[in-house]
């Protein structure tokens, strides 16, 4: 599976189910994987793991709408770089 289907499927999870909160950590695995292999540069790579370090804390805090729009930027920024 290449990233950009893993990122697609991710970022349509979140999109369609906004309820489902469980896929943040999910959301987050795939951004990482995605970031080992950008070519996004150093600092759109930065505002990317700042974006996913910010949803996950946000998860963790139980916001978890908040915590998808972050996660979902930081994927669009990825899915851009293609």
């Amino acid at each position: 599976m290449n990233k950009s289907t893993l990122l697609a499927g991710a970022l349509s999870l979140a999109m369609i189910t906004p309820v489902m909160a469980g896929h943040c950590p999910l959301d987050a695995k795939a951004i990482d994987k995605a970031l080992q292999t950008t070519s996004l540069s150093a600092a759109q790579k930065s505002e990317v793991q700042a974006l996913r370090d910010k949803g996950m804390e946000l998860h963790k805090s139980g916001d978890h709408k908040k915590s998808e729009q972050n996660l979902a930027k930081a994927m669009r920024m990825l899915l851009e770089a293609e």
